[in-house]
């Protein structure tokens, strides 16, 4: 195993002098903050070189449809995707082993970028690297000063803060108020990679129990409400926070109204309305059966599948019951009288556990299941039965004042 030594640094060198200012979330794929623990350990000692030729090796390596490569497992594609560069496949062994498993070797680019970014590690006369004393502060003292600080530098602080004020929420509304940072504070546009760093350091925060996910929303834990209470340099809630929370309110209430609207339809209205989303969602020949049905089937309608076109039944359910596995036999037991491969049930209620768990089961015909809140859902995406306003919003772009303030600099 390679040592290293420790790189000190000059006395006055604090860490927010640490990086550049003028831009911050540099990070894409942001790492989880145990595996960077583990390489700070590690990658001490061993030359800078070994450090970048691996990730340059592991790059260049591709699989085929014939012979894939299995990342997950790095005991077995060591030894045989690095047979015959024994520096990489030495320092892969290391990171493997003597994380105990916890870090992939396939994927430390990021936390590479981190500790290169940040100056946890420096590169000694020799060429090996040496661990700084901010890294050993990030080492040794979980929600540090250092830590603290690439946790503000890097946006996830303010990410904190969006999930605090945003309640437990799915991670569709935490997208915008995190793009609009995002976009002041970094080189990165595009909604892929910004939604990329989102979930990254989601995650981060999760592995450090400071956010938990449940049922797909996200909420601030009480350690994370200490933590930011602690660093307190999150951005309050503004005007933007104030108009996406009457945004929120307003999409609450033209929700509920939509769903006392569908109830009171009249049963052969509520079927024709079934049979328009369906047309909207890419169907093909659809023709309201209604009373005349057999099974309880109302609509029926093509779909394509690949090359196939395949019909498809459909029942719709407008009332308050919990529909139940009942339902779902009697229509599944129709599909045959109509040649029919798949069918969904529509419905402005819920659906028992039984029938959620029948809709799929393995050797019988698939059955859809579209909830009140999912069929809510798709009208909006589809505007039937709801108009969408924009709403334009004024904010000043320093980046544009600068290029005109400064044009040698653009």
């Amino acid at each position: 195993m390679h040592q290293g030594g420790k790189a000190t640094r000059p006395a006055s060198t604090r860490t927010d002098e640490m990086g550049d200012d003028s831009r911050r979330v540099r990070i894409p794929w942001y790492p989880v903050y145990a595996e960077v623990r583990h390489l700070l350990r590690i990658w001490p000692g061993w030359p800078k070189s070994h450090v970048t030729g691996l990730h340059s090796v592991l790059a260049r390596i591709r699989g085929t449809p014939r012979n894939p490569v299995n990342w997950t497992d790095p005991a077995a594609w060591i030894p045989d995707k690095l047979r015959g560069d024994d520096d990489s496949r030495e320092l892969a062994h290391a990171i493997w082993t003597e994380s105990d498993g916890a870090v992939n070797p396939r994927y430390t680019t990021s936390h590479w970028l981190l500790s290169q970014n940040y100056e946890l590690l420096a590169e000694g006369a020799d060429g090996r690297l040496l661990l700084t004393d901010p890294g050993r502060d990030f080492i040794d003292h979980e929600l540090g000063e250092v830590e603290s600080f690439l946790d503000g530098r890097e946006g996830l602080i303010e990410l904190l803060g969006i999930v605090i004020h945003s309640g437990a929420a799915p991670i569709r509304e935490l997208v915008e108020p995190w793009s609009e940072y995002v976009t002041r504070l970094s080189n990165f546009r595009s909604d892929s990679t910004i939604r990329d760093t989102l979930r990254c350091r989601l995650n981060n925060l999760i592995h450090r129990d400071l956010v938990t996910r449940e049922r797909a929303k996200y909420a601030i834990t009480d350690t994370g409400r200490a933590y930011l209470e602690r660093v307190g340099t999150a951005s309050p809630p503004g005007e933007l926070e104030t108009i996406r929370k009457l945004v929120k309110a307003r999409e609450a209430s033209v929700r509920e109204s939509l769903r006392e609207h569908l109830l009171k339809m009249a049963p052969d209205a509520f079927e024709h309305l079934v049979a328009r989303l369906l047309e909207e969602m890419d169907y093909r020949n659809v023709k309201v059966v209604g009373q005349s049905g057999d099974g309880g089937v109302d609509v029926m309608a093509e779909i394509e599948l690949g090359i196939t076109s395949v019909l498809e039944v459909v029942q719709a359910k407008r009332h308050k019951r919990t529909v139940q596995r009942k339902d779902l036999d009697a229509l599944r037991g129709s599909l045959y009288r109509f040649n029919a491969v798949r069918g969904t049930i529509v419905a402005t209620s819920r659906f028992a556990k039984g029938a959620i768990e029948a809709a799929f089961a393995p050797g019988v015909a698939p059955i859809t299941l579209i909830d009140g809140d999912t069929l809510i859902d798709l009208l909006i995406k589809h505007g039937i039965g709801v108009r969408k306003r924009k709403i334009e919003i004024l904010t000043i772009d320093p980046d544009g004042l600068s290029a005109v303030e400064n044009p040698e600099e653009a």
